[in-house]
């Protein structure tokens, strides 16, 4: 997949926060206001970041892929894939802490695992998941302060850094943030780590 082409979630920037940029990467924060749209989702309890990804990327793309059920036809129908990645932090005591970042893992947590669904469907017509583990969400239009950064798959202890980077920022810009830690990885194949990008998102109050 080429990340670039694939359809992402639609958004308005209505603030910067930071922006840092070198000659070929950077690191930017903004606060988003998102329009709604659906994800295809499934919960994981007691593991950890990466087992989480790993489990809940394959459930999904499982899905997208053909395990299930069409609602105009007979058979399965193929969702088209769309970008990012997104894992909401239900639960870790390490990235929610305000501390200095930990390396060990707890593997206790519990995550959101999903995908966003091309806008061309809604709730009626999207295909009916043949896992049960997979549902499908209707995300309301929020208002979100968002770190970009590039790098490999995030783990406990980036997300842990780079969350505390973003409640800083938004503690200087009198902002105030709400609700779970959201990880946005955009995947790109045959690329390295530092092409990758990936984000922090908080749930912040609109004004």
């Amino acid at each position: 997949w080429e990340v670039r082409k694939l359809e992402k979630p639609k958004y308005v920037v209505t603030r910067t926060l930071k922006t840092r940029q070198t000659p070929f990467f950077g690191t930017t924060a903004e606060i988003r206001s998102y329009a709604p749209f659906l994800t295809a989702e499934v919960t994981l309890e007691g593991c950890d970041m990466n087992m989480a990804m790993g489990s809940g990327f394959r459930q999904v793309a499982g899905f997208i892929f053909g395990k299930n059920k069409a609602v105009d036809r007979e058979g399965a129908e193929k969702v088209s894939m769309t970008s990012p990645v997104a894992m909401e932090v239900v639960h870790n005591e390490k990235i929610g802490m305000t501390a200095p970042v930990m390396s060990q893992q707890d593997g206790g947590g519990v995550y959101k695992v999903a995908f966003t669904m091309p806008s061309k469907y809604t709730k009626d017509t999207l295909p009916r998941p043949d896992n049960p583990n997979v549902k499908i969400i209707e995300v309301p239009s929020r208002t979100m302060a968002v770190l970009t950064w590039n790098g490999g798959v995030p783990r406990e202890e980036t997300t842990a850094s780079k969350t505390q980077e973003l409640r800083a920022l938004l503690a200087a810009a009198g902002v105030k943030s709400t609700g779970s830690v959201h990880v946005w990885a955009f995947l790109v194949s045959f690329r390295l780590p530092i092409q990758r990008i990936n984000e922090i998102l908080l749930e912040v109050e609109s004004k």
